[in-house]
């Protein structure tokens, strides 16, 4: 930034003595002379031009550098959108609430309708009791992993000795026996659940097929026993005595471990039956109708949950977004007035620069005549009035800019004087839309339940 230089470093500038031997040579300034020499008005030229003028552009610059600032400043626009807050989340409330209530409407309609089916699979089967069934299917799996595992783990002890990879190959039969068992327990599980519908011919039908699939687990666990037996004798034709042991006498089992994997064969094949059995309902497709039925009640619950979470999330938003604009507001004001008051303190500096240039002009026109009298070893020739600005042709600041922006500060301060109030108006307002929106999505999900006769769900 330029500043008014020191005296002797304007006096170097210029080569004041240079022009001084000069002047003396060429006889001026003259003796008992009533006016400044040409010289000395060029020194006011001079500080004018080179010295005011840089200084000039320097706070000019800085002026409109903090005009610029100034401009960037929306505090009116922050004020009014706190003062419209109100109308602008009533605004997005109701723009959202036409889309919670299709989504509601669309939930409930379809809770509505499976469990209108629900009702009407329990009328027509006679049903009058809610469905039995367990809710863990995580559980059900690991019960039935567990048993699976431990029946192989069993069962390839007395298998291993008749293969020839060992304790590996005994353990892949024995894994293959399991899940042989699996199976029948599965087919076992749905023929017996069959057994309790009220259709008297499907009920027949499930008989049957529970009894001729409890032969054929019966038949392959003693046949399980005779595999084993066989493997005692001749392990490379075991499978083919196992089936002809099996046809000709199907308890004719004489080893004691082979009885052992029959035991375990049938314990694990029972409760495996028993495990795909419990796990739904007795009666045949209740469960499916009710699981079914139960996921949409929790759905129809999660979007209810889920519309007044929506209206408090808008509401909170809204007030984050007016804190933050208060918040701003503050900020702005704060950094507007700093920089007016910047504006004027470079304005005061440039005239205290003038004042300086004035002192400096004076400095060099004295210099410029006791230099010019020693040089003629005389008196000073001039004991006039000093050289002074003409402050109507000094360069003037541009506060066009400050002006108006000191018109703005007043209007700021009214809008901050008032700010504390519309900011607690805004958010009684916020709160106001919420729980007015809040009530009508109460009463909303009442109407709704009544159309679809959900007042019980």
């Amino acid at each position: 930034m330029s500043t008014i230089p020191a005296t002797n470093a304007a006096i170097s500038a210029l080569k004041l003595e240079e022009r001084v031997e000069r002047d003396v040579k060429a006889g001026i300034p003259e003796v008992d002379r009533i006016s400044h020499t040409e010289s000395e008005e060029s020194l006011r030229s001079y500080v004018i031009r080179e010295i005011i003028g840089r200084v000039h552009t320097d706070r000019q610059e800085q002026l409109d550098e903090q005009v610029e600032a100034r401009k960037e400043v929306d505090i009116r626009q922050l004020y009014q959108e706190i003062t419209h807050t109100e109308r602008s989340v009533g605004q997005q409330i109701a723009s959202r609430f036409s889309t919670i209530t299709q989504d509601l409407k669309r939930a409930a309609k379809d809770f509505a309708a499976v469990r209108m089916d629900l009702e009407i699979f329990k009328h027509r089967n006679g049903l009058t009791r809610e469905a039995i069934y367990r809710e863990s299917k995580i559980l059900h799996y690991a019960i039935i992993f567990f048993i699976v595992i431990a029946e192989t783990a069993l069962n390839s002890f007395f298998l291993s000795k008749g293969s020839e990879l060992g304790l590996v190959g005994g353990f892949f039969q024995a894994f293959i026996i399991a899940l042989v068992n699996l199976g029948l327990a599965a087919f076992a599980a749905f023929a017996l659940r069959g057994t309790f519908h009220r259709n008297p011919a499907r009920k027949l039908v499930s008989t049957i097929l529970f009894v001729g699939v409890a032969i054929l687990a019966t038949a392959f666990v003693l046949g399980v026993g005779h595999y084993r037996e066989a493997l005692e004798l001749n392990p490379f034709v075991a499978s083919k005595l196992a089936v002809m042991n099996l046809w000709g006498a199907p308890l004719g089992i004489h080893d004691f471990n082979a009885w052992i994997m029959v035991i375990v064969s049938a314990i694990a094949l029972i409760l495996l039956t028993a495990k795909f059995f419990v796990v739904d309902d007795r009666y045949p497709g209740f469960t499916a109708m009710t699981r079914r039925a139960r996921a949409l009640q929790e759905q129809w619950a999660h979007s209810c949950t889920d519309a007044v979470d929506e209206i408090n999330d808008i509401a909170e938003e809204a007030r984050q977004s007016l804190a933050e604009k208060e918040k701003e507001i503050r900020s702005q004001y704060i950094a507007f007035k700093s920089s007016i008051e910047r504006s004027e303190e470079i304005s005061s500096h440039y005239e205290e620069d003038i004042i300086k240039a004035q002192g400096l002009l004076d400095e060099l026109v004295r210099y410029y005549q006791s230099y010019s009298a020693r040089m003629m070893n005389r008196r000073a020739a001039y004991f006039g009035e000093l050289l002074r600005f003409e402050l109507d042709t000094l360069p003037k600041l541009n506060t066009t800019g400050l002006e108006q922006h000191k018109t703005d500060l007043a209007a700021f301060d009214r809008m901050f004087a008032e700010l504390e109030r519309a900011y607690a108006d805004a958010m009684a307002g916020i709160n106001q839309q919420c729980e007015e929106a809040q009530r009508k999505l109460e009463t909303l999900v009442v109407d709704i339940e009544r159309e679809n006769g959900l007042g019980g769900a």
